[in-house]
């Protein structure tokens, strides 16, 4: 099976990361100086994986940092501020 290329969003920017995050019920709140070290990561799936085991490992456990990236960037592809909520996905994104 052929892995899809990593999700790049490093030009959405901390705010609407923040803002995806709280849309999918995901309380991830990067501040400036937890986004300083996450931005020089090359790719989104790279940044909540780092950012889970340093700030947040207990989720390891029930997360994949490749579902979660892929959440986040469907989330920050979808037009309007509805909130989708994790409930809203099964299976694969």
């Amino acid at each position: 099976m052929d892995m899809p290329a990593p999700i790049d969003t490093r030009f959405a920017g901390r705010d609407a990361l923040n803002a995806a995050f709280w849309d999918l019920g995901l309380r991830f709140q990067w501040d400036p100086a937890t986004w300083n070290v996450l931005v020089e990561l090359e790719n989104l799936e790279d940044q909540i994986a780092y950012y889970l085991r340093h700030w947040q490992p207990h989720l390891l456990g029930v997360y994949e940092p490749t579902f979660l990236a892929r959440l986040v960037a469907t989330r920050l592809a979808q037009p309007g501020t509805h909130r989708t909520g994790m409930e809203a996905y099964s299976g694969d994104c």
